[in-house]
């Protein structure tokens, strides 16, 4: 735990995966501390934050607000258990509040997403196998029904200024960050990362134009005035609009890439995956590697560039 500037505090909580932490912040206030994102549900990870907290003078019983950037597990995955520990109230996006509620009796879970996969080329025996991670890994995630949203172009105040709401979908459907302008600090969640770039996928809750809405997100970002980024993986850094640029040429390389696999025979996005990261990944990267493709493919269909067919049920692409 380490202070971002006076009043705001970055807490890095452990995961059990290939990253292996995620940042939340506290930011104290007249009434009470918020708290943005929440790791996930695990012993290990409550008790982090339980213990940062202390060594500020903070506790369970002083969070009056939860904040939540985004739907994926490490930003929201505690965020039930901590509204029961705490008593304060849990927001976050509109856009992805009705996606983290709980599943009626007429779903199950994965069903969704394993139908996505299959339609995009994964094969029976590795889709079997997501499913059985997923269920493994339910537990780190609770759903819930939110007690309200955050809106873009929201103030939220603290005492150490004000922190403007701004979306930035592209790694999710509704992903927020939060801009400090006061400090010069733009709080990026997983809209900027340090060193990598956000995956950006197609999946089957988010089948648009992840890519191209992403790209828009980053104009917007670039236009802050920001000194400091402090992203929700990793340490602050500086450069941001350096940064930006360097990402958009990246997805521009990575779609001329793409477009460089395709030849007569069509291929789906599993097979240009492979073809993309090599076949030797682990599927959890296949499957994340999959739908990053998807979303170049998508972003790259609009501009007439590729075509979609389908082949004996399969979504699959060629150059248009």
């Amino acid at each position: 735990m380490w202070p971002v500037a006076d009043g705001a505090w970055q807490i890095r909580l452990p995961l059990p995966w290939a990253l292996t932490s995620v940042n939340v912040f506290l930011f104290h206030t007249d009434g009470g501390d918020l708290l943005l994102d929440t790791g996930i549900r695990s012993a290990e990870s409550l008790l982090s934050l339980e213990s940062a907290l202390q060594s500020v003078g903070s506790g369970w019983n002083c969070i009056t607000g939860i904040l939540v950037s985004h739907l994926h597990p490490d930003h929201i995955g505690a965020a039930a258990e901590l509204r029961r520990r705490t008593g304060a109230p849990v927001r976050m996006p509109d856009i992805e509040a009705e996606l983290v509620k709980p599943l009626g009796p007429d779903r199950k879970f994965f069903a969704e997403a394993a139908a996505f996969l299959r339609q995009h080329g994964m094969p029976a025996p590795q889709v079997d196998a997501l499913r059985e991670q997923a269920a493994a890994g339910s537990g780190l995630a609770e759903r819930l029904v939110v007690d309200g949203t955050i809106e873009e172009g929201e103030q939220i105040r603290f005492l150490g200024g004000t922190l403007e709401a701004i979306a930035a979908p592209g790694h999710s459907p509704g992903q927020l960050c939060f801009f400090w302008p006061e400090q010069r600090v733009l709080f990026s969640t997983d809209a900027i990362l340090p060193h990598v770039t956000p995956n950006i996928g197609v999946h089957w809750f988010y089948r648009d134009n992840p890519l191209g809405e992403y790209l828009v997100t980053l104009d917007k970002l670039r236009g802050l005035d920001a000194g400091k980024v402090v992203p929700s993986h990793g340490r602050p850094f500086k450069g941001h609009r350096e940064w930006i640029d360097n990402t958009r040429l990246h997805h521009g390389r990575r779609c001329d890439s793409i477009v460089d696999l395709l030849g007569d025979k069509p291929m789906n996005a599993f097979e240009i995956a492979g073809a993309v990261w090599g076949e030797d990944r682990s599927l959890f990267d296949r499957r994340f590697g999959m739908a990053e493709s998807l979303s170049h493919l998508a972003y790259m269909e609009l501009e007439q560039r590729v075509a979609a067919v389908e082949v004996v049920g399969v979504t699959c692409w060629t150059k248009a």
